[in-house]
């Protein structure tokens, strides 16, 4: 893989704080679910009980990437830096059109689930390794592997949450 520069302190810090409040607020989207009490079931069985520990898990996730930053200097004084370009930033301008393909155009359109994770995977794995693939000669392999690990991934991902965790995927 081609090596890049690491990000600034600056950007992991606003990242670290981005991420703590995105994992407190899938921790509130959890504890304020429905919580079955109708049901009686125990606190363990409460649909929210994952959402809550993920939610948590990435806001401490967050906290750690901010303490790192603020260790690493986050906090001096910025130096100037010149313009914010979008090519420096392709992969997030690739990745939310991908994503929003994925929920809107497949899903949003019924595609089946193991498929449209499928596409989503490949295609994801495709465009982001293409660089790295195209610089070693090896485009046509490239693809065969995004396609591998697209099927792969999207029917495991199929069998362990509609088999093993008995739930109905879209």
């Amino acid at each position: 893989m081609m090596q890049e520069d690491k990000p600034s302190p600056r950007a992991d810090l606003w990242s670290g704080l981005a991420w703590i409040v995105l994992g407190l607020a899938i921790a509130w989207g959890g504890w304020t679910m429905d919580r079955l009490a109708y049901l009686n079931v125990s606190f363990y069985t409460i649909p929210g009980l994952v959402p809550m520990l993920l939610g948590f898990a990435i806001a401490f996730m967050g906290a750690v990437l901010l303490l790192r930053a603020v260790r690493a200097g986050a906090l001096a004084p910025a130096a100037t830096g010149g313009p914010v370009r979008l090519a420096d930033h392709w992969r997030i301008l690739t990745m939310l059109p991908l994503c929003l393909i994925f929920a809107v155009g497949l899903l949003g359109q019924g595609v089946v689930f193991w498929l449209a994770a499928a596409l989503f995977i490949a295609a994801f794995v495709f465009i982001f390794e293409y660089q790295d693939r195209r610089a070693a000669g090896q485009r046509l392999r490239g693809a065969v592997v995004a396609v591998a690990y697209g099927v792969i991934v999207g029917l495991t991902i199929q069998y362990v949450f509609e088999d093993l965790f008995l739930l109905r995927l879209p």
